[in-house]
């Protein structure tokens, strides 16, 4: 069999969704498709990607050992899909994009297990080569909330739906209106960012605001006295939300997540205005973000309890002209966890 098959000249078969990580489209060829047939040698279920290891023979008769990555470890439990689909010894054939850096490096979304079944790992894939799929959960795949307890009110588990459009765009520091957006000092480092160099998100470095709000793993919020915690699955992240009356952003230690006060507008909208952010990124791609950044969001549920509209307005006056706005939303499954989310740093060279 061959160990490589290059389709290089196709658009790709599965596109890297809005729920991928920003890191894929940094480190590998979106616009080629690899498939690759081999033996399994390791696997590790990790944050913030799964890692797979796979012997190959390539069309020389020589060995190849591939390292490949795919989606995280919480995308498979949220999705309710069993990782039990591969182990170590079996025999596979996968198809992803090719590493920019390793010559037998993947990002994979398609898996053809040793029995025969095709595992896709994103949501909106099409199936390459079985009539017997594994993939996400209907109720998840379909995108549609439960109605069932609009009593209680916003204080649940949210997840993402698949295929909704991506919060904070990728490309926002690249195309024309963008850049015009952007102030002198924001594009001088727009166009010295060099991502594998630069990239605030290696490692498991945690995520600030705004970019944490783009996160694709469930969230929940918890009422503790005067303040609303925001929990999410990624980083384990905790945003706490100064409900008081007397709350001020004036006069506060700047920090990761800046600090946020809110109120209601109803009893379905929470509003939270957040400042003294520090991170110093928007979008991980780049952009600069200022301690003089703000955030308003907006946070509505729906009457029915299934559904959470969500719009932030983002505005930095040291880096954008004029503020942007994003929006994007979640829904609710009763089953859904915030699990913890143990993000494993790569090996130190």
């Amino acid at each position: 069999m061959n160990g490589r098959r290059l389709l290089a000249l196709i658009p790709l078969v599965f596109p890297i969704t809005s729920n991928a990580h920003h890191a894929v489209a940094g480190s590998y060829d979106t616009n080629r498709v690899v498939e690759v047939e081999g033996e399994v040698t390791r696997i590790l279920w990790r944050n913030p990607h799964v890692q797979i290891s796979m012997r190959a023979i390539g069309d020389d008769g020589g060995t190849q050992e591939w390292d490949m990555a795919t989606t995280s470890l919480s995308n498979l439990r949220r999705w309710q899909m069993d990782p039990s689909f591969i182990a170590v010894g079996d025999t596979i054939r996968v198809a992803g994009s090719p590493s920019r850096r390793d010559e037998y490096g993947l990002y994979i979304s398609n898996v053809l297990t040793s029995d025969g079944q095709e595992v896709l790992l994103a949501p909106n894939l099409e199936p390459l080569w079985a009539d017997r799929i594994i993939q996400m959960a209907e109720s998840r795949r379909l995108g549609v909330g439960d109605t069932s307890a609009p009593e209680l009110g916003i204080f649940r588990i949210w997840s993402t739906p698949p295929g909704i459009p991506t919060l904070i765009p990728r490309d926002m520091g690249t195309t024309a209106a963008g850049r015009a957006n952007l102030t002198e000092s924001a594009l001088q480092a727009v166009d010295a960012f060099v991502w594998e160099r630069d990239n605030p998100l290696k490692n498991c470095a945690p995520k600030g605001m705004p970019l944490i709000m783009h996160a694709p793993y469930p969230f929940q919020f918890v009422q503790e006295g005067d303040t609303i915690l925001w929990h999410n699955e990624e980083y384990d992240t905790i945003r706490t939300i100064h409900m008081s009356p007397d709350a001020s952003l004036e006069a506060q230690t700047p920090s990761l997540l800046g600090y946020s006060i809110g109120h209601w507008e109803g009893d379905r909208t929470l509003v939270v205005e957040t400042a003294n952010m520090n991170w110093g990124h928007l979008d991980g791609q780049g952009i600069p973000s200022s301690t003089s950044a703000r955030a308003v969001e907006r946070f509505m549920m729906s009457p029915q309890g299934d559904r959470l509209d969500y719009t932030m307005t983002y505005s930095d006056p040291e880096n954008l002209h004029e503020p942007l706005m994003f929006s994007k939303h979640w829904v609710w499954y009763p089953d859904s966890q915030v699990n913890a989310y143990e993000c494993l740093r790569e090996a130190e060279n």
